[in-house]
Parts: structure tokens; sequence; C-alpha cells
């Protein structure tokens, strides 16, 4: 239709699709991760990034274009997953009913992938393996940002203490699901992804900590974050 509007008015364009285009997430959730990641480059927050839950690395692909314009070098950015979907779930989460064993599968490859066709040269440390062989013990020793997407809660509650015990003051932490329904009540929008295991997780981690996890829109995704005091 476009095309046919254009040539009428004897134009030489064509409308294409975009050489690059979203997976897992969303452009809402994919502009919380591109300014609260921005912040703690902006600030030189000590320390490098990570994103735990990488997938097909669309989040990644954001993150590590951060680097690229504003650390130019400085900064050092780390991934991990097992690149094949969830473990088997343990009990707390198969009681919840919302993810089996290979869910949210994505091979290393689609993620290389991904990152050719964002045309980004430098690639993050890769990180391969299931979180209980590589956190804490491939960790950096100081975080300036971290992106959590564990989906579980058994995954998110082996996570999450190990990767705040490394942020810097100030660093930022951010989740990928974080649905709280008092605050912002998404159950009824298609494609909602709720992980009531992560919420549950993290609340409980947060109980006796100084900080508060505040929730960020994102249309069928609902993130949150919290600074390091």
């Amino acid at each position: 239709m476009l095309n046919g509007l254009f040539s009428g008015l004897r134009l030489k364009v064509r409308v294409a699709p975009p050489p690059y285009s979203w997976g897992f997430g969303n452009v809402e959730s994919r502009m919380n991760v591109f300014h609260l990641a921005s912040q703690t480059v902006a600030y030189d927050v000590p320390g490098d990034l990570v994103e735990v839950g990488c997938a097909e690395g669309h989040s990644s692909v954001v993150i590590q274009a951060v680097l690229e314009e504003e650390a130019r070098g400085r900064k050092r950015f780390h991934v991990y997953d097992s690149f094949e979907g969830l473990p088997e779930p343990a009990l707390t989460d198969a009681m919840d009913g919302v993810y089996g064993k290979g869910d949210m599968a994505a091979p290393l490859e689609r993620f290389e992938s991904n990152f050719r066709r964002a045309g980004l040269d430098v690639r993050p440390v890769i990180h391969r393996g299931w979180f209980e062989a590589t956190i804490p013990s491939e960790l950096p020793d100081r975080i300036s940002f971290a992106m959590i997407d564990c989906d579980l809660y058994s995954s998110t509650a082996h996570v999450l203490p190990a990767v705040y015990a490394r942020m810097s003051p100030g660093a930022i932490g951010m989740f990928g699901v974080y649905y709280d329904a008092e605050v912002y009540r998404c159950e009824n929008i298609p494609g909602t992804y709720a992980s009531p295991g992560v919420k549950r997780a993290t609340d409980e981690f947060f109980a006796d900590k100084p900080e508060r996890v505040s929730v960020l829109y994102a249309n069928e995704y609902s993130n949150g974050y919290f600074r390091k005091q």
C-alpha cells in the first residue's frame, strides 16, 4: 500500500522490514534496559555489566550497544545462559505451573546471529552452562549493572544473592520479569509474562535489605529494578 502511494508521487521508495527485530521481550522493556544501563555508564559506577539469562540476546544487543557508544572499552559485559532452555523445575516452580524443562530455549548460534544482524562487532564474554556451575564462580569482582532474567524461583534465589554481593554502591539491578498486580494489572494483555517465582524469590531476598524493588511498565511484560545503596 505504501509502495503504491509513493509510486503515485513518482518517488523511488521501497518499504522494507528493518534488518533487526525483537524476539523475546518488546520495545518498552528494551527502552528500560537502555535507560538503566546508560545511567550506570554515564555516572561511572564501578564495575562491569552482567546479564544472567540472556536467551537470544535481545537485551544483550542493547547493553553492548550502550557500552560501545558510551563506555569505549572501559567496561566489560558478561552474559550467562545454558542456551538449552530452563532446567527441570524444582518443586516450588513446578507448583506454579508456568514453565517446564526446556522452555525459553535459545541456541548460542541464534544469540551470535542476533549480534551480527544488529551490526555489533564486539561480543560480550559468554559464560555457557547452568547457573549453579557459573555463578558465583564466573562473576566479575565488581558489578555496575545487572540484568537478571531467570524465570524461576530456584534460579533467581541462587543468582540474586551472588550478584547483589558484588554490586557497587549506585549499581542498578533490573529484573526481566517482575509482575506486581497491586501496581500494574496486565493479566488481560495477550502474551503477558508473570513468572510468579521471580517476584517471590526477589521479595524474600529484599525483606531485610535497605533497597526496594520498583515496578517498570513494559506493556505485556512488567520489569523491576533497584539501586544498590
